[in-house]
């Protein structure tokens, strides 16, 4: 005896449709998703290297004409490319003549690549960063600065120890949690490349600060000293530079409370009218800093919790 199988509704076309309706609606949810993608993907950074603040500057490896990984500064508050004298021979970096120029040694790298971020055909001063390497207590084969900088769109995680490198061309879109601030660029008589400049206020004074990656504090030079009421006295060369606490520092939407600056009557001379300010690594490690140079623009992203 067979059992007796139940007889099959009949599909009429709407159940047919709406046996469609949810796969419709999942192909529909993975196409959104594929394309959210694909999107994100098209700004994916070209590298992602290890970066180190080690006071006061931030180091980063580098290869000069395809070398082995070199230690270099990434500096912010450096407008042009450095190698040390003794790196270079090693490297067999013939110093080339510049007519009508004189002080230290010029050269051009083929290429100096931070990871799959290459320049190419990139002066080079040439001078003995052996002090610098004392007092970092590693060798540093050069300092990589503005010239090579403003070829890319770059972002610097402190917290990470990353640096994120994209192409010039990469237009990136802040998000919801990074603010963007105008980025100026000025440069000294007689200089290559330029420093860069973002709007901060310093107890209720608003002013341009040079955002130097390769200074530990910042520093105010001698105008901006005088406007907060900071006593300038010479420098003494044995003690340092002496310094002045600043009770409001607001920067990128955050305030800081009671910050030291270093004082020096040399900063903000007639050669550099716009240098009476520079904030250095102490601060801004308080932020994840995407610089876009080629659109004068910088974001910043608050990483730290506001102090009360």
């Amino acid at each position: 005896m067979h059992a007796m199988r139940p007889l099959k509704r009949e599909e009429t076309p709407r159940a047919r449709r709406s046996a469609r309706g949810p796969w419709r609606h999942a192909i529909q949810i993975a196409f959104f998703i594929l394309v959210a993608n694909l999107c994100v993907h098209a700004h994916q950074p070209l590298d992602l290297v290890s970066i180190q603040y080690i006071p006061p500057t931030l180091v980063v490896e580098a290869r000069v004409n395809g070398s082995k990984p070199l230690l270099f500064a990434f500096d912010t508050g450096t407008t042009t490319c450095l190698i040390d004298a003794q790196v270079a021979r090693r490297l067999g970096i013939q110093p080339v003549s510049r007519p009508g120029r004189e002080g230290p040694g010029f050269a051009r790298a083929r290429t100096l690549a931070v990871g799959r971020a290459t320049a190419r055909d990139l002066e080079l001063v040439i001078r003995d960063l052996s002090p610098f390497s004392k007092q970092l207590g590693l060798e540093l084969a050069g300092i990589i600065g503005f010239t090579w900088m403003e070829q890319f769109v770059f972002e610097i995680d402190y917290r990470e120890n990353r640096l994120a490198l994209w192409p010039r061309t990469a237009e990136l879109i802040p998000r919801a949690d990074q603010l963007p601030l105008p980025l100026e660029l000025h440069s000294a008589p007689g200089f290559t490349g330029a420093s860069l400049y973002v709007p901060v206020t310093l107890d209720g004074r608003r002013c341009l600060a040079e955002i130097d990656t390769g200074a530990e504090t910042g520093v105010l030079g001698r105008r901006m000293g005088a406007r907060l009421g900071a006593t300038l006295k010479p420098i003494d060369r044995p003690q340092g530079l002496p310094t002045h606490t600043v009770s409001r520092v607001e920067l990128a939407g955050r305030v800081f409370a009671n910050v030291p600056f270093k004082l020096d009557p040399r900063l903000g001379s007639d050669m550099r009218p716009y240098g009476q300010c520079v904030i250095g690594n102490e601060l801004l490690k308080a932020f994840v800093v995407t610089f876009d140079i080629p659109r004068r623009r910088v974001f910043f992203q608050s990483v730290l919790p506001q102090p009360d």
